[in-house]
């Protein structure tokens, strides 16, 4: 399955990761990407392949070809999609993904307790 532009999958049910969405969707001036939580039931068909267990572990970018990315080796993916982020995708694409992977883990288990540090707000979608 193909899309027409890469998609953001997030937790809207994690309030940094809303944030970051929202924070993504400013940058995004272009309309370069789609963005969807991953509770939405339009994501399911992106995450058929993972297990149940899976699916909320990390964002995830569709890519075009409908592959995934995601956790810390994604990031590069993600910036390299929006054009006002591209060079600094490029700069971030030279760090190995095992060391990005590394540096996602931590702040991912303090979600919770980061997500008190940033304002409350909406969980965009804007699909396809």
């Amino acid at each position: 399955m193909t899309v027409e532009r890469p998609v953001l999958l997030y937790d809207a049910d994690c309030r940094v990761c809303r944030f970051v969405a929202r924070a993504t969707l400013r940058l995004d001036r272009r309309q370069e990407l789609g963005f969807l939580p991953l509770q939405d039931p339009e994501a399911d068909r992106f995450l058929e392949g993972l297990p149940a267990g899976e699916r909320l572990a990390s964002w995830r970018l569709v890519r075009r070809d409908g592959s995934l990315a995601g956790y810390g080796a994604g990031l590069s993916e993600l910036l390299g999609s929006m054009a006002v982020t591209r060079a600094f995708g490029r700069a971030v694409s030279v760090v190995p993904d095992r060391v990005l992977d590394a540096l996602y883990e931590p702040t991912a288990r303090r979600r919770g307790r980061l997500g008190r540090l940033v304002p409350r707000g909406p969980a965009p979608r804007r699909y396809p």
